[in-house]
């Protein structure tokens, strides 16, 4: 490694390094990442992180949908359910409440979690009302793993603020070959190769108050130099090139005091960023790890090369390792079973390579619901044009009536061009009745579930579908000695999405897929209910 100083201010007091097992990218040795240390100042007083203005491009504005997608009518919903027979599913196999289901935290030690998922952890919503079960103060609640998921839309991690240029690019390993190949703890790592490409960070807690004196920038050694520049606390940049064997590499800053901020800028090479990994304080009583990326599938565990991700873990002994996967699976038409039975089989397998002696938990998917256009909705015919329908022409008929509304429906004070106006409203009010009755019939089977032309056929489409999941995860993780937690059979079965659309506050987002804040922490609830989540069970120490 070498280094320069473009300004005439240096934070630089000593710099040490050494490169410990080395690792290629095709066959990576385990071991610890080549670490190289850093010792820098940190500043009191540091003003707010600001990030660059980016400027936008013009936009248009989308034209107005005339015919939006609705949650369908709860008749709709209540004629499938009792077309499908719905039921509850099967219960999930779950290990003898005395085997250890979700172990227990070592003697003098935090209970440590890590979770993987797809969108519906990557808010953290979940697993915060997780933390807030065990009632531990914020201050014993820490992760030691910020995943390269920052300024992520829909993702949520514990630092104060990050800023990413538009020059990065996420690489999740479900979808990337180059982050499979050398993934980052959380499964998807940032790239870039282009020059003046910056990452900043707010290390210090929510009030403000800057508390960590290590930090430690987790990333990929290219075969070729990678030179950047870094400002903690807002000194003056210096320069450093890295180099080294290719593999999983740490530049770990070790400041004389609380940090504050730090800001990287790329200035040659290729940098593939994989995270962030900060000190635990003594008081820590749960380390949470989350790593929740939208659009995750449980592939990414398939594909990850698990000897290069176990470098990332060999000091972090996990307690529990839940993995949360299924929604977007359960999104790919047709649903192939048969792989994704296979596919998920491999992807346990690896996991458990990777955590052999925690205990781990599946979390299958909660049930989705399906919009339906606007205009596909049952037509609920009013009872005025039913009764015209049943009723022969002559008198009383529609025609009568419509005439006798063309006199009756304007006042008799009314201007001439008032009473047009009201002959006019007569008119029309005629044309609909006489519309009615004809369409009687074609409406009717359109709201019959049982002549299959309706939108309800459709209504469970996902519903069997994450049923079925659910099925595929109970089976794998009995046979890795794992359990399963369904957030479908915690909602109550088949129609959970439409029932939690519905109370009030909603329990589910308006798409059907996601679930609000109350529907997240309810779930969390429900969990900590069936698992066993106890700070008695769970912690070393009982919180007060």
């Amino acid at each position: 490694m070498r280094w320069n100083r473009p300004g005439k201010r240096l934070s630089v007091a000593v710099l040490t390094w050494s490169l410990t097992l080395g690792c290629a990218v095709a066959a990576p040795a385990v071991g610890t990442p080549a670490l190289t240390t850093l010792r820098v100042f940190a500043h009191p007083a540091v003003p707010d992180l600001q990030c660059d203005t980016v400027p936008r491009g013009a936009s248009t504005a989308a034209a107005p949908d005339l015919d939006p997608r609705e949650m369908p009518d709860d008749d709709e919903v209540q004629a499938a359910l009792k077309e499908a027979g719905a039921s509850m599913p099967p219960p999930m196999v779950r290990l003898p409440a005395g085997a250890g289901l979700l172990s227990r935290a070592r003697p003098g030690e935090p209970y440590r979690v890590a979770i993987w998922g797809d969108s519906h952890l990557a808010a953290g919503f979940f697993t915060q009302e997780l933390a807030k079960i065990l009632k531990l103060a914020p201050e014993q609640v820490r992760a030691g793993f910020i995943p390269a998921s920052m300024n992520r839309p829909g993702v949520r991690l514990p630092l104060r603020k990050t800023c990413v240029s538009p020059q990065w690019r996420y690489e999740p390993a479900h979808a990337n070959a180059a982050s499979a190949a050398a993934p980052g703890p959380g499964l998807v790592n940032l790239f870039s190769a282009q020059a003046g490409a910056t990452l900043a960070w707010d290390l210090r807690n929510t009030a403000g108050v800057a508390e960590a004196r290590q930090l430690r920038v987790l990333y990929h050694q290219t075969a070729s130099p990678v030179r950047l520049t870094l400002s903690v606390d807002g000194d003056q940049e210096v320069e450093l090139v890295l180099s080294g064997a290719p593999g999983p590499a740490v530049l770990e800053l070790a400041a004389d005091g609380p940090l504050s901020l730090v800001r990287l800028r790329l200035v040659s090479g290729e940098l593939r960023l994989q995270g962030l990994a900060l000190p635990l304080p003594s008081q820590t009583a749960l380390q949470m790890d989350v790593f929740g990326y939208p659009g995750a599938t449980m592939a990414g565990w398939r594909l990850a090369a698990t000897d290069y991700l176990s470098t990332w873990f060999t000091q972090t002994p996990y307690n529990l390792v839940m993995m949360e996967f299924g929604t977007n699976e359960g999104n790919v038409k047709p649903f192939d079973a048969t792989a994704y039975q296979a596919s998920l089989r491999e992807s346990v397998q690896r996991m458990r390579s990777v955590f052999p002696d925690a205990a781990c938990v599946l979390i299958a998917p909660g049930d989705r619901g399906v919009l339906v256009r606007r205009s596909e909705k049952w037509k609920r015919l009013p009872v005025s044009a039913h009764a015209v329908a049943d009723k022969k022409p002559g008198k009383g008929s529609a025609k009568s009536k419509s005439k006798k509304s063309t006199h009756s429906g304007t006042h008799p004070s009314a201007t001439p061009g008032e009473a047009a106006s009201g002959k006019a409203k007569a008119k029309r009010r005629h044309k609909t009745a006489v519309a009615a009755t004809e369409n009687a019939p074609a409406m009717a089977a359109l709201a019959s579930p049982e002549s299959g032309q309706g939108p309800a056929r459709n209504l469970l489409q996902y519903t069997r579908i994450h049923e079925e999941i659910g099925q595929i995860q109970s089976a794998a993780a009995q046979q890795q000695g794992c359990t399963v937690w369904s957030m479908l059979q915690a909602m109550g079965g088949q129609g959970g999405a439409y029932r939690w659309a519905r109370q009030s506050p909603p329990l589910m987002a308006r798409d059907l897929i996601h679930f609000t804040v109350p529907g997240y922490q309810q779930l969390a609830n429900q969990f900590a209910h069936d698992m066993g989540w106890d700070a008695a069970q769970l912690l070393s120490v009982t919180p007060p």
